[in-house]
């Protein structure tokens, strides 16, 4: 190997080395701004989804596919979010969500499940499935915050 390319080697070796060192892990509060930014999203959509359910605004079923899709695929992003180190930062999970993580992520399983079945019943159309489905997708999302959030 000529000296040029071995030297294009170790600088190319070099910098990518450089370059991944300079890559901060995540800090703790960002896990927090992440989590609460997909809660918020998922929030969002299901905010408009119960106005449609409680009668507040016309019920679009065509709208509400697609919301509720779009909280089925915001749900598995949730979890990413409670990082072991995020347990001491300003939040409002409580203790008891970090001591009880089997269930947490037992009751993570159920929502990913809840969203799921939310988005089928979407897709069939039928009003009445849709409602019930949400009504048991919003019991899924209480159960959790009654547990492991902090009152409001």
């Amino acid at each position: 190997m000529n000296k040029n390319r071995l030297l294009a080697a170790v600088t190319i070796v070099a910098a990518t080395t450089l370059a991944t060192g300079l890559v901060a892990a995540p800090k703790p509060e960002d896990a927090v701004h992440y989590r609460q930014g997909i809660l918020f999203a998922m929030g969002w959509n299901v905010g408009e989804m119960g106005a449609m359910v409680k009668g507040d605004v016309p019920f679009d079923a065509g709208r509400f596919a697609f919301l509720a899709e779009r909280t089925a695929q915001l749900s598995p992003m949730v979890r990413e979010g409670f990082t072991p180190d995020s347990r001491n930062a300003k939040s409002h999970a409580l203790p008891a969500l970090w001591d009880n993580l089997d269930d947490f992520d037992s009751r993570m399983k159920k929502l990913n499940e809840a969203t799921q079945a939310l988005a089928a019943a979407a897709k069939g159309g039928e009003e009445g499935a849709m409602k019930q489905q949400f009504g048991e997708t919003v019991q899924v999302c209480k159960g959790c915050h009654d547990e492991y959030r902090e009152k409001q």
